[in-house]
């Protein structure tokens, strides 16, 4: 054990030199950056000013920004050093307000490198290195390094990362063109598809077209005169199909050669990325389980996305975010985000498709379909009221509304209770829940610190609960909704052993899940 470990801390010293090494500054190259990234944004500025003929006393100013950020860009690079030793990496920055961070490296549990297109141009790279702790909940603790040479990110990332193992890189996953097909699925479809609207109207208004004196009396005149049926139904198609292209188009720039793959030190190492190069590195051996999301329009299309559930991992509500570390797969087919979580695991099948969930009482059914019904209630009568106060159509408007809502909500009540579930299945324990989202979750038990356990006043009628699992560093969102507190804890104190038995009483001497109840 102790030759292991001297292995080690030799390998860390021959990447990050002795304990006191030598502070090092950014690369300078990324003053160029701020210096053209202002200078197209000033010239841009400068040709819609000419356009539009404004004053010179409006013209003249433009440069003072640029110059003022190019001048605030080089002094924080005068001020920023770093140094990576055998066992801390250290960041001091600051201007008016000098910092100084320090990471130990065996809390690194994710290293970042990023590159936009003026970054790859001038081969640098933006590193973040992430801790798995949080300073807020909403803010992890991340060591941003910006920018530093291609070469010396990879390298520090390297360093970061390195872990005694033996053995060759292996691919686990790869893009499938294929796969392009899940990118228009999606509800920011049609919200592509209006922000393409809105984006052209600010651009001819921009430009001094005035559409709002020229083109919208014109269009409204056109409206009267046409037939509305079909000009609506095309409008729409026309709405879905710029929103489908804008979704195509940003599924490439997002996942273009994706590659998922398993490095010889024990590490998972996801890179993506066409315009903005994403590379995201993180510790196999802080992975607690997978998740299969499938939002319901990927779902009907047979697709879902593939996340690890790891200390320091990216959130999973954020599919395409540029640091979000947890992605493990684009949207894919069902059953390949299956095989990788598998791959992922180390097991020969994925626990979130092999266990048997057990489903929940019709009580979690009751409760989601009144939760529609006084949604209804309450827009439609909200809308009425109104009519009453104001004019009939909003009458009319409330109690279709109502309508809707009703239909609808009770349509995804069922779906919803239908994807609750929870079971154990070796290592790992499941549970499954939601229906705009379904998120299927499964964690290994060890990884299983705690449990918390939920109940709010309109629960306690119906003994239902929500049973949360808590790991280490992690987000406790992963739930067991709307189970009976019996049967919540039982399953907790199977999983998990002697965590909840101090606080568990047994009514009637019995150990049956139903006759158990918090102390």
């Amino acid at each position: 054990m102790r030759g292991a470990l001297d292995a080690e801390e030799a390998r860390a010293a021959e990447v990050a030199g002795p304990a006191e090494a030598e502070w090092r500054r950014l690369d300078a190259r990324i003053i160029w950056v701020v210096t053209l990234w202002g200078s197209g944004l000033a010239l841009v500025t400068l040709a819609i000013m000419w356009w539009r003929n404004a004053p010179w006393w409006l013209i003249a100013p433009v440069p003072v920004p640029l110059v003022c950020g190019i001048g605030y860009e080089a002094l924080r690079w005068f001020k920023t050093r770093y140094r990576l030793t055998s066992t801390h990496v250290e960041l001091k920055t600051g201007l008016l307000t000098r910092t100084h961070r320090s990471i130990p490296r065996n809390r690194v549990r994710s290293v970042d490198v990023t590159a936009n297109p003026l970054h790859r141009v001038l081969r640098l790279a933006l590193v973040r290195v992430g801790t798995g702790h949080r300073v807020s909940s909403t803010k992890a603790a991340v060591l941003s390094l910006n920018a530093l040479s291609a070469a010396d990110a990879e390298e520090l990332r390297a360093g970061l990362v390195r872990r005694a193992g033996t053995g060759e890189q292996r691919a686990i996953a790869r893009l499938d063109w294929r796969w392009l097909r899940f990118g228009p699925l999606s509800f920011a479809t049609p919200l592509l598809g209006l922000s393409a609207v809105g984006a052209t109207y600010e651009t001819l208004d921009i430009l001094g077209f005035d559409p709002d004196n020229v083109l919208i009396p014109d269009l409204i005149d056109w409206l009267g005169e046409a037939n509305l049926l079909p000009v609506i139904v095309l409008g729409v198609l026309g709405l879905l199909l710029a929103g489908a292209l804008g979704a195509l188009g940003w599924y490439v720039e997002t996942w273009w050669d994706f590659r998922l793959i398993r490095e010889p030190h024990g590490a998972l190492r996801a890179s993506r990325g066409l315009f903005v190069t994403r590379s995201a590195t993180l510790e196999e051996e802080r992975l607690h389980g997978v998740e299969v999301a499938e939002p319901l329009m990927l779902r009907l299309g047979g697709g879902a996305y593939t996340y690890a559930v790891a200390t320091g991992a990216g959130s999973t509500d954020d599919e395409a975010s540029t640091f979000n570390t947890s992605a493990l797969l684009p949207p894919a087919p069902i059953e390949e985000s299956h095989r990788v979580a598998a791959a992922v695991l180390r097991e020969e099948r994925d626990p979130t498709a092999s266990v048997r969930l057990v489903p929940h009482p019709r009580h979690a059914l009751a409760r989601r379909v009144r939760w529609a019904f006084f949604c209804g209630l309450g827009l439609g009568g909200v809308l009425v009221g109104l009519g009453v106060w104001l004019t009939p159509v909003l009458a009319h408007i409330g109690w279709v509304s109502a309508l809707v809502v009703w239909v609808a909500g009770v349509l995804f009540a069922r779906d919803g209770y239908r994807s609750l579930g929870h079971g154990i299945t070796g290592r790992y324990v499941v549970t499954r829940h939601g229906s705009l989202k379904r998120r299927t979750i499964a964690l290994r038990r060890s990884g299983v610190i705690g449990w918390t356990v939920t109940q709010w006043a309109w629960h306690r009628r119906s003994t239902l609960c929500r049973v949360t699992a808590t790991t280490p560093g992690g987000r406790g969102a992963y739930h067991v909704k709307d189970v009976l507190m019996g049967e919540g804890l039982g399953f907790a104190d199977e999983a998990v052993p002697g965590v909840l038995t101090p606080f568990l009483v047994r009514r009637g001497g019995t150990r049956g899940a139903d006759d158990q109840g918090l102390s």
